[in-house]
């Protein structure tokens, strides 16, 4: 745990240093919100899992603000600081009566190196296309969401819902139906590949618009799997890792374009 957590600060801390050196050395910096979708699914470490499991692609959001530095004249550095809705939904294959849908909620910081490439369109001008490459950085924040199994319906519930607790499944019974999951991997590290296009508008904007891919990196948890409370016949796998596809649009503005105009006078020379 200590060599991973030295690995997510290193990789924060450098991210950072490229950023301030990058703006005092072109003074041009971009910022502003971003939003996007997101089509999210695991990748089972254990492949057994599938005998039993079948997972299917959960649709969630994310939501921040985009800040994005020019390094050189094709080259920029972008980092997003984004809440993120990320879900897991099985459906059983030895149980028909098992879904389970659980829903959780990051913070991330995805960070893309990228590279322009310009493309002209008649007299009009154009739009640039890029490629980007970069690691993601992202918090499990908390969890919920609802299941239905045969063990349920045996018990005369139809469906109930669930709440993720970090912390170990208590030996006493509890009231409710809690997910266990022990020695979360609360800090989780991934890759982005990136490819987009970009619009700038003379008034100093920029609107990029993206296609992530995500490949996860870490498991949910260093302990699997995690288990659900008043339930014996279940458990969620967490050696498993968050994949998904992310479309987003990003509208920045360049931070340095008052100074740009600074000491220009509108007034006519007499």
């Amino acid at each position: 745990m200590f060599k991973k957590a030295n690995l997510y600060f290193f990789i924060f801390c450098v991210s950072v240093f490229s950023f301030i050196n990058t703006y005092k050395a072109h003074a041009q910096l971009y910022i502003g919100p971003r939003a996007g979708a997101q089509l999210s699914w695991l990748s089972f470490e254990d492949k057994d899992n599938k005998d039993y499991l079948s997972v299917e692609p959960h649709i969630g959001y994310n939501g921040g603000f985009s800040v994005a530095a020019q390094v050189r004249k094709r080259f920029y550095l972008q980092a997003d600081f984004l809440y993120s809705r990320k879900g897991r939904f099985y459906e059983g294959k030895l149980d028909p009566s098992l879904k389970y849908e659980l829903v959780n909620h990051y913070f991330e910081l995805p960070i893309t190196y990228r590279m322009d490439f310009k493309f002209n369109v008649g007299k009009t001008g154009g739009f640039k296309g890029f490629l980007g490459i970069g690691p993601n950085i992202s918090y499990w924040w908390k969890g919920s969401g609802s299941m239905s199994s045969g063990e349920l319906i045996e018990a005369n519930v139809q469906k109930t819902q669930i709440i993720v607790e970090f912390d170990e499944m208590p030996d006493e019974q509890v009231e409710g139906y809690y997910v266990y999951v022990n020695d979360a991997n609360r800090v989780q590290l991934g890759i982005n590949f990136v490819t987009g296009v970009v619009f700038e508008p003379p008034s100093g904007q920029m609107i990029a618009v993206d296609l992530r891919f995500q490949l996860g990196h870490s498991f949910m948890a260093k302990d699997s799997p995690a288990y659900v409370s008043n339930l014996f016949d279940f458990a969620d796998p967490m050696n498993t890792r968050n994949m998904g596809l992310v479309m987003g649009v990003s509208y920045m503005f360049d931070t340095k374009i008052s100074q740009r105009k600074r000491g220009k006078s509108s007034g006519k020379i007499k």
